[in-house]
C-alpha cells in the first residue's frame, strides 16, 4: 500500500547548470552556480546579496518543482491564456499606446542610430 503522505516522485527539467549530465536529477543550488548567473548577468555581488539569491532561487526551484504535482493530462497544450485574437492596428489606423523611440533610449548607456547596442552574448 502506498503512504500517501510520502513524498510524490516527480522530474524536473532545469537548466544545464543545475544537473549532472549523466542522469537528470535535482540538485542543490551552490554559491557557484549564484556566481555564474552572476557573471552571465554582468552582477557583482556581495557575500550577503549572493545568500540572499541562493535561498530565493532554491525558493523558486522548489516552488516549480511543486507544479509537477498538478494534473494536467486533460488539458490542452496552450502557448497564451489571454484568448486575444488581432490584437494589432488595422493599416493606416494610428498607434497611440506606443512609446516613442527617442524616449525608449533616453537613458541608454549605449545606443546608435536610435536603437539599443548590446553585446554580443553567442
Amino acid at each position: 500500500m502506498v503512504d500517501p503522505t510520502s513524498p510524490k516522485p516527480c522530474v524536473v527539467l532545469l537548466p544545464s547548470f543545475l544537473y549532472n549530465s549523466h542522469m537528470i536529477k535535482k540538485k542543490v543550488l551552490e554559491r557557484k552556480d549564484i556566481l555564474h548567473l552572476a557573471k552571465l548577468s554582468k552582477l557583482q555581488l556581495t557575500d550577503k546579496e549572493i545568500e540572499k539569491y541562493l535561498k530565493q532561487l532554491e525558493e523558486t526551484v522548489e516552488y516549480v518543482d511543486n507544479l509537477n504535482e498538478l494534473k494536467t493530462e486533460n488539458l490542452d497544450p496552450t502557448s497564451q491564456t489571454t484568448n486575444l485574437l488581432n490584437v494589432g492596428f488595422e493599416d493606416g489606423e494610428k498607434n497611440s499606446r506606443n512609446l516613442p523611440q527617442e524616449i525608449a533610449t533616453a537613458n541608454s548607456k549605449k545606443k546608435k542610430s536610435g536603437y539599443f547596442v548590446v553585446e554580443r552574448i553567442m
